[in-house]
């Protein structure tokens, strides 16, 4: 009766609002932007679908470049360790999981009973034969420690850490997109920049040469002629270095995709990629829950509130159920005889009464769980940032680059006229290939300022979270042995 009344006020107190349980997950309270503050005026296709399913790239309609992103999508090899860690954080919740399932040992042995006489060691004879008779038992010896309160809470963290792991390859995912498409364009910039370098080079080469003939009559100073030899010199300089970058570029794309270093095949002419109607319009604030990592800093969280559970789960009982199953027959022609099976069970419940560093244990899981809340509160405040950032960066560079673009029209007909009046004799050669080279130059300044404008098209879809989930997929790949992911041998 005493033992019935301790049972039930321990259950009474384990379900209480004692605290011993740990405490229940409550989802943080943040409030949100309802717009933002850097309304992007040039988004103009309106956002009718889900951004992690949508294929935003495609909207620049370059076979090349929508091949790099499903490969990249396939094939990366980080978003391949990323599975795997996926993997094994399923592992681990089904380990978690089989802990309901007691263990089951098997114990063989052997004796000799003849010559013992009575009560030989025959593992359950109750008299002996005389003579040599070999006697063999097999026993299948279950064993079962639990504490139910640890289990739960441990399921719970596992579950959280699963879901955690798969955010991160989410997320993984999300940084590859912004990786191609961004190394995508550069390189189409470069190769794009080194074809107006090298017309940069030939006129500032023919300005030099001609200098230095102005020189030699007399017409202009020795300093005027070496401005142009700088001028020549410095043009001359950033080829090798755009070429450097362009095979730099091109070998960050291939280890993307998973390839040897090599040339990339690229689509459109950089000047023929669009750039308007990219970004969607209306983007709610509420959009940035489909961010992965605003989902894995929470399932972090979950995570360590359960922790605190599995810290605390030490003042609960620990359960242990052992017992003989299935032992038999001390001889061979008898083994499994049902006459001899025979079971034992017993049972323990053990109560902690001094564990003081639980304390401690408890206390470490609170300082987790105070770090993961914060962490969680920051991310969703920098995702906020991000993209109030990433609309106001997209509407300026757009502008920037429009008004650059009146520059370079302006110096495209400047040079023209230039063409004109030296073909009338108003204008000398000089003069000429002075207005050539200013169109040049306008023209790399418009190239430089179109890449920055479609980094932040690139940049705004990642802090968005656009694009992760087409394809998405966490089947792994197959060495085609015991190592494969799923074999338990």
């Amino acid at each position: 009766m005493q033992i019935k009344y301790i049972c039930t006020l321990t259950l009474g107190v384990m379900l209480s609002g004692c605290g011993l349980w740990g405490p229940n997950y409550a989802k943080p309270t943040v409030d949100t932007p309802e717009s933002w503050s850097s309304a992007d005026n040039l988004s103009a296709s309106e956002m009718n679908a889900s951004l992690p399913d949508t294929a935003w790239w495609e909207k620049f309609n370059d076979k090349s470049l929508n091949s790099l992103m499903a490969q990249a999508l396939k094939n990366n090899l980080s978003v391949q360790q990323s599975i795997g860690s996926i993997i094994q954080a399923q592992g681990y919740l089904e380990q978690i999981q089989m802990g309901w399932v007691p263990t089951l040992g098997l114990s063989p042995g052997y004796s000799t009973s003849g010559t013992f006489g009575n009560g030989g060691l025959s593992g359950g004879a109750s008299s002996a034969t005389v003579g040599n008779n070999v006697g063999y038992n097999v026993g299948l010896v279950p064993t079962y420690t639990l504490n139910i309160f640890q289990q739960l809470r441990t399921q719970e963290a596992a579950k959280a850490q699963l879901y955690a792991a798969q955010a991160t390859k989410d997320a993984m995912r999300l940084t590859i997109l912004s990786q191609v498409s961004g190394s995508y364009f550069t390189l189409s910039e470069l190769n794009y920049q080194l074809e107006l370098q090298e017309s940069l080079v030939a006129d500032t080469g023919k300005l030099y040469e001609l200098a230095g003939s102005q020189y030699k009559e007399g017409y202009i100073s020795l300093l005027s002629l070496q401005t142009y030899q700088q001028n020549y010199q410095t043009a001359k300089a950033q080829i090798p270095v755009i070429k450097n970058n362009i095979v730099s570029t091109q070998n960050a794309l291939q280890v993307l995709i998973n390839r040897n270093p090599g040339p990339i095949m690229l689509g459109s002419n950089f000047n023929n990629i669009a750039m308007d109607g990219i970004i969607p319009a209306n983007i709610p604030s509420t959009v940035l829950k489909q961010r992965p990592d605003v989902v894995s800093s929470e399932q972090q969280l979950i995570a360590a509130n359960a922790d605190i559970g599995i810290a605390t789960s030490v003042f609960f009982p620990t359960i242990s159920l052992t017992g003989g199953l299935g032992t038999a027959t001390s001889s061979l022609d008898g083994l499994f005889n049902d006459t001899n099976d025979f079971w034992k069970f017993s049972s323990t419940a053990t109560f902690p009464l001094v564990n003081l560093a639980a304390f401690g244990a408890i206390k470490s899981a609170k300082g987790a769980y105070y770090t993961a809340y914060y962490n969680y509160i920051y991310t969703i405040r920098n995702a906020f940032s991000q993209v109030d950032s990433g609309l106001s960066a997209h509407e300026r560079i757009t502008a920037s680059y429009n008004e650059q673009a009146k520059v370079y029209d302006s110096a495209k007909v400047a040079y023209g006229l230039s063409v004109d009046n030296f073909n009338k004799g108003l204008y000398s050669k000089l003069d000429e290939l002075n207005s050539k080279v200013t169109m040049d130059s306008a023209a790399i300044t418009l190239a430089s300022l179109k890449l920055q404008q479609l980094q932040t098209i690139v940049n705004l879809y990642q802090y968005l979270a656009g694009g992760y989930n087409v394809n998405n997929t966490e089947t792994p790949y197959k060495f085609g042995d015991a190592r494969d992911a799923g074999d338990w041998y």
